[in-house]
């Protein structure tokens, strides 16, 4: 009888903490910017790193919210994405190891709700053409997920 006993302990308590684990990870993949970003790099080998950034609710400054770089979140946004939000244009520049890219970002709606910075690896045969006809690609991906700024800022809930 004390070894049925021993061995439901055991498993009560392995289920227990599974469920804390299963816990602690839903609240560390944050808010659904930071899991629209993961998933956008998960998915895509030529993005070496990506951000996006917008003005939280109740703010009045525009701040990296989400990213591939933890060091990044909280960033003030820089003259690119000050331009990109102004212009409604991306900006492309090389750099040695790649392609650096801001644009706006918008929502499904078309509205203005940020902007994204793409780092693209360095390939070969890569023209300012082809990078801009690749941030068009991803941002038509990212941006149909997006029903609204204020979802950017929602909490993940649920696991995935």
């Amino acid at each position: 009888m004390s070894a049925k006993l021993s061995t439901i302990a055991s498993t009560v308590a392995v289920s227990s903490l599974m469920m804390v684990c299963l816990a602690l990870q839903a609240q560390s993949v944050g808010i659904q910017a930071q899991q629209l970003v993961d998933s956008i790099v998960k998915k895509n080998a030529d993005v070496a790193g990506l951000e996006v950034s917008a003005t939280p609710p109740n703010k009045t400054s525009c701040v990296t919210i989400a990213a591939t770089e933890p060091k990044d979140l909280g960033e003030k946004c820089d003259g690119d994405e000050f331009a990109a939000l102004k212009t409604g244009k991306l900006h492309i520049e090389k750099e040695a190891d790649g392609y650096d890219v801001t644009a706006p970002l918008h929502d499904a709606n078309g509205k203005l709700v940020g902007t994204i910075g793409i780092d693209f690896k360095l390939q070969s045969g890569q023209k300012d053409s082809s990078i801009r006809q690749r941030t068009n690609e991803l941002l038509k991906e990212l941006e149909s997920q997006i029903p609204s700024k204020e979802f950017l800022f929602q909490p993940v809930s649920q696991l995935r």
